[in-house]
């Protein structure tokens, strides 16, 4: 599933929030311990959300013991904490087992991934309670260079997996505009501070998440798509540049890349197997540059109609038409797209 962050401290970006849900987002993440923000307007900035929100999304708020204190809150009192709108409290800090059980009366759990929440996991395990009330999520890293380390991370979802199948597991991916104070993304691994958040999102489901949370206050649109659109569908979605009006007749059709994967190229499965063509003839057999996106001609023969992507730079074939490219700020995602891995190209520019 797909969830994004709201911050309290910030004015709401109603029009963001309200594309967020049109795109499925379910979960909204939010803090109640930014030591930045006048914690003062959490409560009431809470329940506006909740109210804008209505029951389109479920609301994980994130706190400790120390940041309830402040708030005048107390974990021994969930109702008034689902009457302010909360759904989930995220444990920063771990609490005792009888305080948690008492918690899940009215609210949902989430454990820290990142640090104690296979041992309290366990703990939960041995009480009475519905375990499809709790979840895990991990930390997000505002600080370069102490984001997760990819194989602490792997080993952690894993142990989760064996133990606790039925349990879900979040992480985070960064937005496309950063938040402050920082300002240089809220990732979970390091290796996605700078990575598009289409290709940090396919890696953590490879890596045993199930829930994908956008840390930062904001993802662009059109990056939001080809999240959603993988997310929902399955189908990686990458922005292009057309040289040709055969590109322009496929925009948005949806192809798989051959099972006998290439290690070259994508192949488009269906492009070959279509009827009635017309005859392909050289143009633009130039150089093929990683992202280029090829027609073969007449002269390749039975290939004739073959669409690819150059996953590598290519030398030019007199065969071979350059009918696009994938845009810059996409050819990352080029190398997502494995053995019959949907995929579509969408109209763009480079940005």
């Amino acid at each position: 599933m797909l969830g994004f962050s709201v911050y309290l401290g910030e004015p709401f970006d109603e029009d963001y929030i309200e594309m967020m849900l049109q795109e499925g987002s379910k979960y909204i993440f939010t803090s109640l311990q930014i030591p930045e923000d006048d914690s003062a307007q959490y409560i009431d900035k809470l329940q506006d959300l909740r109210h804008f929100v209505g029951d389109r999304a479920e609301i994980i708020a994130d706190a400790s013991p120390h940041a309830f204190q402040n708030l005048g809150l107390s974990y021994d009192e969930p109702t008034v904490l689902k009457e302010m709108g909360i759904d989930w409290i995220r444990l920063d800090i771990s609490m005792d087992v009888p305080s948690i059980v008492s918690l899940l009366d009215e609210v949902k759990i989430v454990c820290n991934a990142s640090t104690d929440a296979i041992d309290l996991l366990h703990k939960l395990s041995q009480e009475n309670i519905d375990m499809s009330r709790i979840m895990v999520a991990h930390n997000y890293y505002p600080r370069p260079e102490t984001g997760l380390d990819r194989e602490y991370f792997k080993a952690q979802n894993q142990e989760i997996k064996v133990h606790f199948p039925d349990v879900s597991i979040m992480a985070f991916v960064p937005g496309t505009t950063y938040r402050g104070p920082v300002f240089k993304g809220l990732p979970t691994l390091e290796d996605h501070r700078h990575t598009h958040p289409l290709v940090a999102a396919y890696e953590l489901l490879k890596l045993g998440v199930d829930d994908i949370c956008i840390g930062d206050s904001y993802m662009q649109s059109t990056s939001l798509f080809q999240l959603s659109n993988y997310i929902h569908n399955g189908i990686v979605s990458l922005y292009v540049t057309s040289e040709s009006s055969y590109l322009d007749s496929v925009i948005g059709k949806v192809f798989h890349n051959r099972k006998d994967k290439a290690r070259d190229v994508i192949r488009a499965e269906e492009a070959r197997a279509q009827h009635n063509q017309r005859d392909i003839h050289p143009e633009r057999t130039v150089t093929r540059s990683k992202g280029a996106i090829t027609l073969d001609n007449i002269i390749y023969g039975r290939y004739m109609h073959e669409l690819q992507i150059a996953k590598v730079n290519l030398e030019r074939h007199e065969g071979v038409n350059v009918i696009g490219y994938v845009c810059k700020q996409d050819i990352e995602c080029i190398d997502i797209i494995d053995s019959g891995q949907a995929f579509q190209f969408v109209k763009g520019e480079e940005i």
